[in-house]
């Protein structure tokens, strides 16, 4: 992994930015505190940085998940994050929201607090056990998750997130054949909704 060029660090988790100035020059790497102190004065805007960078939520079930909060400075606005890394590579629960300039940082954070404690307030997916075996099966026949990359398909094929989980579209189709014959809603839902 690679450090930030201004300040040395070696991000725990989260990605580094690479910030291309000059055309046909080689991007500058920076961690994100870096890049968010570059455009918030090249913006110049509020780099807000009394947050809390990691919270505890309880969910449904009684289960702590900590999320990590990350915000990235836009053109166009400000994106915050919030994480729940299950180890270096995979990230269970993740919830985003979107901040204009003019809306106040703590309003947004607020926001994303929300929207936290209701993503984790139900569980869609449920574990049962028939003649000694255990499957899945979809509560009140509803699921909401996250589409991602599986590089065991090579991205032909997505990984799903459901209730901080990971499941295949093998998985989901076995949940759904309890349903054959019926109909079904596809809806895609933007992150930051």
């Amino acid at each position: 992994m690679k450090r930030c060029q201004i300040c040395g660090k070696m991000p725990e988790y989260e990605g580094m930015v690479h910030l291309t100035v000059e055309e046909n020059e080689p991007p500058e790497i920076l961690c994100k505190d870096c890049y968010n102190k570059y455009a918030s004065d090249m913006y110049g805007i509020d780099n807000y940085i009394d947050f809390e960078k990691e919270k505890v939520f309880i969910d449904c079930d009684g289960i702590e998940h900590n999320f990590k909060m990350e915000k990235t400075i836009n053109p166009t606005g400000i994106g915050w994050e919030a994480k729940e890394y299950l180890d270096e590579e995979n990230i269970g629960y993740l919830f985003e929201v979107y901040q204009e300039f003019e809306e106040s940082s703590i309003n947004a954070i607020n926001r994303l607090y929300k929207k936290i404690e209701k993503g984790i307030s139900k569980k869609f997916i449920e574990k049962r056990e028939s003649f000694c075996r255990e499957f899945y099966t979809l509560k009140d026949n509803v699921a909401e998750g996250r589409i991602e990359w599986d590089d065991n398909y090579d991205g032909e094929v997505p990984k799903l997130i459901i209730d901080g989980q990971e499941f295949t579209l093998h998985d989901l189709g076995k949940m759904m054949m309890s349903c054959e014959g019926w109909n079904f809603r596809l809806e895609i839902i933007d992150p930051t909704e």
